[in-house]
């Protein structure tokens, strides 16, 4: 384990010590923590707020470019959230015509908002990814 939980119940720290040398160049080490996920004010699939706790791990210190990832994509066939179809276990209440692949697409606004309504700015788009 790269980040080790030390401390009782309410007292986690995490050991901010990589696990030894990067594994590639021009890599910086993120230690481990803990934080609380989800939301009880919104969709189900969101509650309940727990606690989670992520262990440490290694990152570009640099942007990936898109030629870059998608070499990644070709190397080993990974398919991105947005492709593939959200299971209907997960979005009980949505409509069926929208569990197709795709993602939430920014478009702004012609001017200023209601900030607690996300659709303002945020629309589903099928098929982008």
């Amino acid at each position: 384990m790269a980040s080790t939980a030390v401390g009782g119940a309410d007292s986690f720290r995490f050991r901010s010590e990589p696990p030894g040398p990067a594994p590639a160049k021009d890599m910086v080490w993120v230690p481990g923590g803990m934080f609380r996920m989800g939301s009880n004010d919104f969709y189900p699939e969101e509650a309940p707020v727990h606690q989670v706790s992520v262990d440490g791990f290694w990152m570009d210190q640099h942007l990936v470019t898109v030629a870059e990832f998608r070499r990644f994509v070709k190397a080993t066939g990974h398919v991105t959230l947005a492709e593939q179809t959200p299971s209907a276990a997960d979005y009980p209440d949505a409509d069926p015509a929208l569990l197709v692949p795709g993602s939430l697409v920014f478009r702004k606004t012609d001017g200023p908002v209601n900030l607690r309504d996300y659709r303002n700015w945020w629309h589903w788009v099928p098929g982008a990814s």
